[in-house]
């Protein structure tokens, strides 16, 4: 894979971007879905987790995988297709997601990498690797316009890889903060699902840190949580820090080693034919549609080509047994197939959490390196919850992975369903996993 790509809503569709992301025959069914190698389920929960996604229409295909530490080793269960229309039968290592915000795990992996390496510590102010950076304001009324004044603390790297340096997302709203990024550019990613041809164009990293830093945050670094293009600031901090462009430092730190040969932010001509579709469940008015519209796919793909902007919020393309690699890495405390690639305390508190003291990840989690850090221990009565510790994040398209130091596992679910506020969600995941691996303590 080119190390980079990203995608398009295509068909003039323009899709609401704040909800697209907040929400993260049976016959027919039973003859397409199955584990790999056509084993009776280990884990019949999930198999039939996934069968039923694709029996009530939600997505075509699915892919889920569990994985237990040591040697890669992955248990794979399939269902459906790449495709409503056609397509091809979902496979672990064949079929290529759009993982968008899973992208900002291995983002704040490869700065924890550089933390390893001693380089910089999640303490290190991003004005010392990024000076544009070191005055920054905040807003007086953020729903009254622009009006700032002087930080009253310093934004550390800590704060980026976490969602708590201040920024925000493009698509949060229609504050004057929201419209300021649009004005500039500010967008998630230089084309595809997360832009639009109606806003600016986005730049390139080098100039989307030197707009950024004009404008001023959502609050003081450290004091809040706010989702936000933290992870892309990120990735361009690791630029500065390297010398070197984001694709190429997922590839030396992660993606060569790891063997993640298809994983990239776009897609070669022969790995396009391999996307599996991407699809919409939302008009441009964001009404829900009565059935899903292709908006992506290996006809035509915005993933064709490498990107101005390289998201390290939302920019990736993998498959299954690609990103389960990156897992069981994290799973093993950083080692695979015999390399240590963090080292193992590195590792934990990369999983751990990272925000300040006092603040939190909707009310009660923490934040890890680009994910949530569960602080809490439910399952025995909230069974769709995590167990505690456990470190993970999803994407847009309702992909999900996690590592549950807890179970001793991690899980990979990848399929492509947009802005389906009642389709794929974790708590059923949950729930499937709870069912097939057995509770908490």
């Amino acid at each position: 894979m080119g190390n980079g790509g990203a995608a398009g809503a295509g068909a003039g569709l323009t899709l609401d971007r704040r909800r697209l992301l907040a929400g993260f025959g049976a016959a027919a069914v039973a003859a397409a879905a199955g584990p790999v190698a056509g084993r009776a389920a280990p884990y019949p929960a999930l198999q039939a987790l996934i069968n039923a996604y694709v029996a009530e229409g939600l997505v075509p295909g699915a892919v889920v995988g569990v994985i237990k530490p040591g040697a890669f080793a992955p248990v794979w269960m399939t269902a459906g297709r790449t495709e409503f229309d056609g397509g091809a039968p979902v496979s672990p290592a064949q079929s290529l997601w759009r993982v968008f915000s899973m992208t900002k795990l291995v983002t704040g992996i490869a700065v924890m990498q550089q933390v390893a390496a001693g380089k910089l510590s999640i303490d290190t102010p991003v004005a010392d690797i990024m000076p544009e950076f070191r005055e920054m304001r905040v807003l007086l009324d953020p729903a009254k316009g622009l009006d700032s004044r002087p930080a009253k603390t310093v934004m550390r790297v800590r704060h980026l890889i976490t969602h708590t340096a201040g920024f925000s997302y493009a698509f949060n709203g229609a504050t004057p903060l929201d419209k300021e990024y649009r004005r500039q550019g500010l967008q998630p990613m230089s084309n595809g699902a997360l832009s639009s041809a109606t806003e600016a164009p986005v730049p390139a990293l080098t100039e989307y840190m030197a707009r950024l830093a004009t404008i001023p945050l959502l609050s003081d670094p450290g004091t809040n949580y706010f989702y936000s293009i933290g992870l892309d600031v990120a990735g361009g901090l690791l630029e500065r820090l390297t010398g070197k462009t984001l694709d190429g430092i997922f590839a030396e730190q992660l993606f060569e080693p790891l063997g993640m040969r298809d994983t990239g932010f776009w897609v070669t001509p022969a790995q396009q034919k391999r996307l599996a579709g991407l699809y919409t469940w939302r008009n441009a008015k964001w009404e829900l549609l009565p059935k899903p519209t292709l908006i992506d796919g290996p006809g035509k793909t915005d993933w064709d080509r490498k990107p101005v902007m390289l998201s390290g919020g939302a920019g990736l393309i993998s498959s299954a047994s690609d990103f389960a690699r990156f897992m069981q890495m994290m799973l093993n405390l950083g080692q695979f197939g015999g390399r240590q690639l963090l080292p193992p305390g590195v590792a934990r508190l990369a999983m751990s959490n990272l925000m300040e003291p006092g603040v939190f990840f909707d009310t009660t989690q923490g934040f890890g390196a680009g994910g949530r850090s569960m602080l809490f221990e439910t399952t025995a009565r909230e069974p769709g919850k995590y167990p505690v510790g456990t470190w993970g994040w999803g994407g847009a398209a309702s992909t999900l992975c996690h590592v549950d130091p807890i179970r001793q596992q991690a899980v990979v679910l990848m399929l492509q369903s947009l802005g389906n506020e009642n389709g794929p969600k974790e708590e059923r995941l949950n729930k499937a996993l709870g069912a097939d691996t057995g509770g908490v303590g």
